[in-house]
């Protein structure tokens, strides 16, 4: 029997080069015995060597495509070609791996293919961490290793280092590394390059002594140490503010402070402004979001501006603010209440001093709304509370609603038994509903607003109304309907006026008015018939069989309607009152003349009205070149989308019976590339001398009175489809959403007004009235085309041939460097003056990493000189 060491080498299929490596220990190889193959195998017992202490803790599989290779002696397997390794949670794979059982560690590396490329190198993965290297030398039993040239994401960025140690399944050791947020991690843009760095999973990147390189060009441009948050949720932290000069304000930091991560659903951060001649400024920002709930946002800022020094000329201060809220609630939140906000306030010089948004600046009006409602399942009854706020910069006005509750009920039929739904008499067509509104209300200066009085200056009161109606069909395209309504309000207070002898005043007295609060309730109720004819008409014509047009279709829709309102109702002296005034003639008036819903009227005196209008609409019908399947031979262009005249006749009027003429006609073109609308007033009475209207016909179809016209033009490579506009920004430009899809977009949008006028002739012998006209016409031109796939190019303008200049303008420049952005905005002329230039990284990680160079109309001094 002889006793010797040796290694067995095997290539075998893939079919069968899975292995596991039980957890047992191999045998010293010096023990190994080869008996002659005389010897039956089954003669031996399989517990005459007793086992060791197992060498891992789990079942090792490992695989390779090419060979397997087994060192006996040195303990060790030999994987090549596409080789993988997987233990635990740790995974790995190269195009050769050794495994050393002896040390409980493996080495992997990639292998050059025939040309000399390396092909294969390391990839790592232990539980949700991943990584490519070079090289590779891991222990099992440890967790630690060392590996050349590893490539890692973290969070947005990668990190790679020549030689990397790694101490734990989430602490790293990185020699001679860098940081970046571009994408080609094998040769990126940019870097920053750390001599030193320590990585912790899923928190952070500490570096020592780091430096920004371009294109492989280092930059002198070094932080001595270097800190990059690495999280997959949001985290507390301060907001680096940007630095700028303006000539009216001074030196200034902007946008700095810090960013509170309340929860996983909540957010908030507090940034402000601060100016060397004291403007100062405090932003504070909230999102929030709670998923199949709701979801909004919060922005409030305030500021002082001041310009100049005190003691100058020149000098002014301002203290603004502003809030923006919305608020959303998920349609799956509940089907039966709902609660919206939308929310925009701001003192009125708010815009012009604080938003370098020019859209913003040109808006004078400001609106919101708070609502919330609530409707009762299966039940006709809903409930609706709002808030409501409208605002006017131009000149302070404000307006406010609150409360504004809304009850109603839905449409239903009294006397229809439940379920039926045929064979109906016309009682069952007899419908009513039930409405009902508290409202509260002001309308005031800005300054004056938080001064008022609720009882003396707030407007408020309460109504409700229950209509009922029926329509009656009595023959094809004629209906009867017949209508009564019953209103009523409440007040809290109504007036009382009486008139007042004082020789101090010029009339030589006053209207005293007097308010007596309590509860005061009137009502009054009204009904009408009308009776209507609404036919409709089609005309076709058709084309010989082989045409490219098949047919023209044109539908008239006339209608006539007469409506007759009787006298009916509560009595007019009910609610009014009169006094005598200095001539002791009584003068009448409404005791809720106040009121926020004035005084309840009936049909005062009987009505009639005779109501004509007729529709057009022309369509035509082409043979569809595209359909090859023969399901769409023909397809429907719109020639005129409508064309409509309307006016009516009133039966009571003892002159001037006819109302105004109104024409209208509008209509798409060209795959709606073009749209058109036309309106036009015509009177059909003539006026005198002194510019009256008198009852005389006009002739022809009447006096022009006013034409209203307005065309856009719409012209994209994307074949027309509708993309939102962009804003024109100056410091914010570089945020918005820039469509590199789509080359190019052209728009041209024209509006004209037309109006005309009669005023008194009091030359001699004069015989007809003077006449004046005015007339405003406005071209609007935008557009954008990208110069290469990754340049774009904008441009806002037009022109106002009434004032004869140019409005605001606007270019706008913006290149894709990859994980880079450059952008250039600039407004060439004009008040809002201004030019702004930005390189800066994409990523919202290295977001301060940027070049700036701009000046705003806060610098040239515009800003100022209003």
């Amino acid at each position: 029997m002889t006793t010797f060491s040796f290694s067995i080498l095997s290539a075998q299929e893939k079919a069968d080069s899975l292995h596991l490596l039980r957890p047992l220990s191999l045998p010293p190889a010096d023990t190994l015995v080869v008996v002659s193959d005389t010897i039956r195998v089954d003669t031996v017992s399989g517990d005459s060597v007793k086992p060791d202490k197992p060498l891992f803790k789990d079942i090792i599989s490992y695989d390779a495509e090419d060979s397997i290779r087994f060192s006996i002696e040195q303990k060790k397997v030999y994987l090549y070609g596409n080789a993988n390794v997987k233990y635990l949670k740790t995974e790995l794979n190269a195009q050769f791996i050794e495994l050393d059982m002896d040390k409980k560690q493996a080495f992997a590396s990639g292998m050059p293919d025939t040309s000399g490329t390396l092909i294969g190198t390391p990839k790592f993965k232990d539980g949700g961490q991943e990584f490519e290297s070079k090289e590779l030398k891991y222990n099992f039993e440890t967790g630690k290793g060392f590996v050349k040239e590893i490539i890692t994401q973290e969070g947005d960025g990668y990190v790679q280092g020549k030689l990397t140690k790694r101490m734990s399944d989430s602490i790293y050791c990185v020699k001679d590394g860098w940081y970046t947020t571009c994408d080609q991690h094998d040769h990126p843009h940019f870097y920053i390059h750390m001599r030193r760095a320590k990585m912790i999973k899923d928190k952070k990147v500490i570096s020592g002594l780091a430096n920004l390189v371009i294109e492989d060009v280092p930059l002198p441009l070094a932080i001595p140490f270097g800190f990059f948050p690495i999280t997959k949720k949001g985290t507390s932290g301060i907001i680096m503010p940007t630095y700028g000069d303006e000539r009216m304000r001074g030196f200034n930091l902007r946008n700095g402070g810090y960013y509170f991560a309340i929860s996983d659903y909540i957010d908030l951060s507090l940034t402000g402004d601060i100016y060397t001649n004291g403007s100062w400024g405090l932003n504070v920002i909230s999102n929030y979001r709670k998923k199949y709930k709701y979801s909004g946002n919060l922005n409030f800022t305030m500021s002082r501006n001041h310009t100049s020094e005190k003691g100058m000329p020149d000098y002014t201060q301002s203290s603004d603010w502003s809030i923006r809220w919305t608020h959303s609630q998920d349609a799956k939140a509940n089907p039966y209440s709902t609660f919206s906000a939308s929310v925009d306030m701001s003192s009125a010089n708010n815009n012009y001093y604080n938003s370098t948004n020019i859209n913003d600046i040109a808006n004078q009006r400001k609106q919101s709304s708070i609502s919330w409602s609530k409707k009762w399942p299966e039940k006709p009854f809903s409930l609706t509370a709002a808030f409501n706020h409208n605002q006017n910069s131009r000149d302070s006005s404000i307006s406010l609603t609150f409360p504004n509750v809304n009850f109603r009920v839905s449409q239903f039929y009294p006397f229809r038994k439940k379920g039926k739904s045929s064979n109906l008499k016309w009682y069952d067509n007899i419908a009513t509903s039930y409405t009902a509104e508290l409202r509260n209300s002001i309308q005031t200066k800005e300054d004056l607003l938080f001064k008022s009085s609720l009882a003396k200056d707030w407007q408020n009161g309460f109504k409700h109304s229950i209509p009922l109606s029926t329509t009656i069909n009595l023959i094809k395209d004629v209906s009867l309907t017949p209508n009564f309504s019953y209103n009523g309000v409440l007040y809290l207070h109504a007036i009382e006026k009486t008139w007042v002898s004082d020789t101090s005043y010029a009339a030589g007295g006053y209207v005293k008015k007097d308010t007596t609060y309590g509860l005061h309730y009137a009502h009054n109720y009204s009904g009408s018939l009308s009776l209507a004819y609404n036919p409709t008409i089609y005309g076709m014509f058709m084309f010989k069989p082989n045409s490219k047009i098949h047919a023209i279709r044109h539908v008239i829709r006339p209608s006539i309607s007469v409506a007759y309102s009787p006298k009916m109702g509560v009595k007019k002296s009910k609610y009014h009152k009169v006094y005598l005034d200095q001539n002791n003639q009584a003068q009448e008036y409404s005791i809720f003349e106040d009121g926020i819903y004035g005084t309840p009227t009936g049909t005062l005196e009987s009505s009639g009205t005779i109501n004509l209008s007729l529709d057009n609409n022309v369509e035509m019908k082409v043979r569809n070149d595209q359909d090859t399947t023969g399901e769409d031979e023909f397809k429907k262009i719109k020639l005129l989308e409508s064309f409509r005249i309307a006016t009516s006749y009133d039966m009571f009027r003892d002159s001037l019976n006819w109302s105004d003429i109104k024409l209208n006609a509008r209509t798409k073109l060209f795959n709606n590339r073009i749209n058109l609308d036309v309106s036009a007033t015509l009177d059909p009475y003539a006026v005198n001398v002194n510019g009256t209207k008198i009852n005389r016909y006009n002739g022809g179809l009447g006096r022009l009175k006013s034409v209203t016209a307005s065309t856009g033009i719409q012209f994209s490579s994307d074949n027309g489809k509708n993309k939102e506009e962009k804003n024109d920004l100056v410091g914010g430009f570089y945020d918005r959403y820039t469509d590199f899809d789509v080359p190019w977009s052209f728009n041209i949008d024209y509006t004209l007004n037309y109006s005309k006028s009669w005023t008194k002739n009091s030359a001699e012998g004069a015989t007809k009235a003077l006449s004046s006209s005015t007339l405003s016409q406005m071209l609007r031109i935008n557009g954008d085309f990208s110069l290469t796939p990754k340049m774009k190019i904008g441009f806002s303008t037009g022109y106002d041939f009434g004032n004869h200049e140019v409005t605001a303008t606007s270019f706008n420049i913006t290149r894709d460097l990859h994980c880079w952005d450059m952008t250039f905005s600039c407004i060439p002329f004009g008040t809002h003056q201004s030019y702004n230039f930005q390189i800066n990284v994409r990523s919202s990680l290295l977001k301060d990493l940027k070049l700036t160079k701009k000046e705003s109309w806060y610098d040239t001094g515009n800003f100022y000189n209003r």
